[in-house]
């Protein structure tokens, strides 16, 4: 090794008479002993190379006087290198997330059908049967849209007692329609009928439902829609789109569920799933209690799993309409600057209070839960559903149990947290999809199918919590130990929800429906005529 490596250290060409005469540290050589004799050896202490007394390695000491710069330039990268290597892993940027999101978005856009034969043909293989007449048109404009093709399975499942049916009777549909119709136009049960003349949507009666002013405004008016007006040629009825059947009126509705109706809702979806019966305020007693049992075609934005109404897009899912969960303002709190808790707000909605029934309420499970951990969890229950306050019912005492507020918190509220909770009112909850847009991580409990549940994959696009929210603080404590991982679902769930689950492809899924109930209610009018009649002994329950 030589100090030429260094060229500010170079040696001066002369001849030397040993390698002692030129050094590169200061030295007590022709300095009266004891100026620097004591700094010099605390230097060299400092670097642990000998000890005063030490007169038997001069050698070493001459080097490393002479090439100290290169220890010093070693020892410091020696140094660096340690302090990297103890360094935790950066967490990966957000555009990171969201490119590997966008590009499962448009794999998905990429394997869809791209033409009428290859659409047809993907059609006949999943159902056993040719596409519905209207097809092609349907196909133009789901392909003008920007919509999904080929993934309508949740169809294909709600249509298919319909099919079976039909191939003994093929009137049963229409007969079926036919025979509601009257009663709902007269008693109404959250139901309301209309019918496409031509390529206009009127309703056939004066009944009350959430979606009157939507209906006829939103996603009815399709219909007028030059590509589908031949869709429901001269009159269609239909049963417009409600979160629950009518029939009979069992209160509560417990016992009748579970007993009568054997509807046993799975608590796990794998493994010995036990029972949620007992865990949803719905199950336990229903805030509305219409159903029926006999076999009719109903459209309705939710529905639990031995359910056979038809889903359809909710009026909370469009974005110019009424019911649906608005903000002020979009997500201005970028996901390092959020608070790690679970956030929710809501009434106590869920189902008729009878005694002490509603500590068995997710609604309120979920504030017990909250005040167990609060250095997770952020909840409140901030309205009394006074309406849903039933027989043995202390008002007063369940507001001062759960210091229920008297005004709700601003929605925008939620951009400050990084988790979010979703869990079921009187029935499905109308602000999912607004969650999955909202910058923050969606942990859902739920015991409704909804019409895109094919679509939207737990543990991919959100977090799915047990109907009894035992598993909610596992999954929580994971979200925060885990937070790449966390904001990598988050940013799957917003891309897809703002990609897919779009007014657009509502409207898709819509007409879709409208083409299987057309074809299914036309049957009776194009020569096959029915085996079967309808009993005229099957009429609807009344109070």
């Amino acid at each position: 090794m030589s100090s030429s490596w260094f060229p500010f250290f170079k040696r001066p060409n002369v001849a030397l008479a040993n390698e002692d005469d030129y050094q590169l540290l200061p030295t007590n050589a022709g300095i009266s002993h004891g100026e620097y004799e004591d700094d010099d050896q605390e230097i060299e202490l400092e670097m642990r190379r000998f000890t005063p007394d030490d007169e038997r390695r001069p050698a070493l000491r001459g080097w490393l006087r002479r090439y100290w710069p290169v220890v010093l330039i070693f020892g410091v990268l020696a140094l660096l290198f340690v302090a990297a290597s103890n360094q935790k892993p950066k967490r990966a940027p957000a555009r990171d997330y969201w490119n590997i999101s966008n590009a499962r978005v448009d794999a998905l856009f990429a394997r869809q059908s791209t033409t009428l034969d290859q659409a047809m043909a993907r059609y006949s293989l999943r159902n056993n049967r040719a596409p519905p007449p209207m097809y092609d048109k349907w196909f133009e404009f789901a392909r003008e849209r920007s919509c999904l093709i080929d993934e309508y399975n949740q169809i294909s499942r709600d249509f298919e007692p319909f099919y079976q049916l039909a191939k003994d009777d093929p009137a049963y549909f229409k007969k079926m329609v036919d025979k509601g119709t009257p009663w709902i136009q007269e008693d109404g049960r959250e139901l309301r009928t209309g019918v496409f003349a031509g390529n206009k949507f009127s309703f056939t009666d004066e009944q009350w439902t959430l979606y009157n002013v939507s209906l006829s405004t939103g996603v009815m008016s399709l219909a007028s829609s030059s590509t589908l007006v031949y869709l429901v040629r001269g009159k269609w009825h239909a049963m417009s789109p409600i979160r629950r059947r009518s029939g009979t009126h069992p209160r509560p509705t417990a016992s009748y569920f579970q007993d009568e109706m054997k509807c046993a809702i799975p608590m796990r979806p794998k493994g010995f799933t036990g029972l949620a019966n007992d865990a949803s305020a719905f199950m336990l007693f229903a805030s509305s209690t219409d159903f029926t049992t006999d076999l009719y075609p109903v459209m309705s934005t939710a529905k639990i799993a031995c359910f056979a109404d038809i889903l359809v897009p909710s009026e909370f899912y469009y974005t110019d309409s009424g019911w649906a969960p608005s903000y002020g303002y979009g997500n201005n709190i970028t996901w390092d600057d959020k608070k790690e808790k679970l956030y929710w707000r809501g009434m106590t909605s869920g189902g008729w209070v009878y005694g002490e029934n509603y500590h068995a309420f997710p609604r309120y499970r979920l504030i017990d839960i909250g005040r167990k951990h609060t250095d997770l969890m952020d909840v409140k229950l901030s309205g009394f559903h006074e309406g849903l306050c039933g027989e043995n019912c202390d008002r007063e005492k369940i507001k001062q149990e759960y210091s229920i507020a008297t005004s709700s918190s601003p929605r925008e509220d939620v951009y400050n947290f990084k988790y979010l909770f979703d869990v079921d009112g009187n029935s499905f909850s109308g602000r999912y999809l607004g969650l999955l847009r909202s910058g923050s991580l969606v942990f859902k409990s739920t015991v409704f199918a909804e019409y895109f549940n094919d679509w939207l994959t737990p543990f991919e696009h959100y977090i799915p919590i047990l109907p009894d929210l035992s598993d909610l603080v596992e999954k929580l404590e994971w979200a925060v130990a885990h937070d790449n991982e966390a904001r990598a679902i988050q940013q799957a769930g917003q891309v897809f929800t703002e990609r897919v689950i779009t007014d657009a492809q509502n409207d898709c899924y819509f007409s879709a429906v409208m083409l299987e109930w057309a074809r299914l209610y036309n049957m009776a009018s194009q020569g096959q005529e029915g085996h079967a009649p309808v009993p005229d002994d099957m009429e609807l329950a009344t109070d």
